[in-house]
């Protein structure tokens, strides 16, 4: 896993700096929810089921998004997941973006 990925700009990195604001936006959506899906597929992972439960209830239950990210930090260590889930997206679409401009070339 190369860190350097994490600080980099995704935009910068697929080559995507210059698309106006508002397509930027959607695209920054669309990448929160793949990467956030995947966090919490990570996270489910590493509870315990009476944690899983709990977790069921918090969000049927329409909890504050800041009680449920405090129940899964009291249980889980969130920013190594993070930080691998990120880089790992980052990387793969670099390796996505260079393999379809070779094949364009």
């Amino acid at each position: 896993m190369n860190l350097l990925f994490l600080d980099q700009d995704i935009f910068e990195l697929l080559g995507l700096g210059d698309i106006d604001a508002e397509r930027k936006a959607k695209l920054l959506t669309r990448i929160n929810n793949v990467v956030g899906d995947r966090i919490l597929y990570r996270v489910m992972d590493e509870l315990l089921e009476v944690d899983k439960a709990e977790f069921g209830r918090l969000v049927d239950g329409e909890a504050g998004e800041k009680a449920v990210n405090e129940f899964l930090s009291g249980k889980v260590d969130l920013k190594p997941i993070i930080v691998e889930e990120v880089t790992e997206f980052k990387e793969r679409m670099a390796k996505d973006v260079a393999s379809l401009k070779e094949a364009i070339k």
